[in-house]
């Protein structure tokens, strides 16, 4: 989805009207995602829209980075991972050894044999059905490295076998570049193909990001704020 540059067509604030009906999708794609924590993330009277020329839709709070995108401008929304890193458990998730995420960095899509099964078999994995919105995550680290929608349903998903999760955005991307080239923790940055294992939780408590090298030219360089919000991002 992200994985060329793209450019920003257009970008207007969201109306009342408009936010209300977005968050009511999210809410509606995202069961059990709290509502309180919605609003933060998209307060009302401070939510910009951004018309990509790949057909996409970015939503962002002020001049941070985009928080939501819709794939094709037709109400399939997806978290972006500077939300998914604040809000890890809003979407279920696959869970893959670390040297399968060199595949995914590099551009492709989840291949079952990469997914991790629980002891109790694929049923642990929760009901699987085509469509279905995922984030992947290396085993020993909290924090998604990309999210995704299903490409098989539960039977298909027994067999383990083929591509099972389509790569919507994910880390290193155009996206990721957009929004300021953060990373959660020191597992993102230790080597340069692949996220590892790490323990440090601090994102979700509002200490701040770790950026890479070398911000991008359309932003200033980020911060992670006090309720986990990435502050100064890429203005279009």
């Amino acid at each position: 989805m992200f994985k060329k540059q793209f450019a920003v067509q257009a970008h207007n604030l969201l109306s009342k009207k408009d936010l209300k009906s977005l968050k009511a999708q999210i809410l509606e794609q995202y069961a059990g995602f709290d509502e309180k924590a919605l609003d933060a993330l998209l307060p009302e009277g401070q939510v910009k829209i951004f018309k990509l020329d790949n057909r996409a839709l970015l939503y962002a709070c002020g001049d941070q980075p985009p928080c939501f995108f819709d794939v094709d401008g037709r109400g399939d929304i997806f978290p972006c991972l500077t939300t998914l890193w604040q809000h890890p458990y809003m979407m279920p998730e696959l869970t893959i050894h670390p040297p399968v995420s060199k595949f995914v960095l590099n551009g492709a899509d989840l291949m079952l044999p990469g997914v991790i099964v629980p002891a109790n078999g694929v049923a642990g994995l929760g009901g699987v059905t085509k469509g279905q919105k995922r984030c992947i995550k290396i085993e020993g680290n909290l924090y998604p490295i990309a999210v995704g929608k299903m490409l098989v349903n539960q039977t298909q998903m027994e067999k383990l076998k083929g591509k099972g999760l389509e790569v919507l955005h994910v880390f290193k991307d155009e996206l990721w570049v957009y929004a300021g080239k953060l990373s959660p923790n020191a597992g993102f940055t230790e080597k340069d193909d692949e996220v590892t294992a790490c323990a440090d939780q601090s994102y979700l408590a509002g200490e701040a990001g770790v950026a890479a090298a070398s911000a991008p030219t359309n932003s200033a360089a980020s911060s992670v704020g006090a309720a986990g919000a990435v502050a100064d991002s890429p203005k279009a």
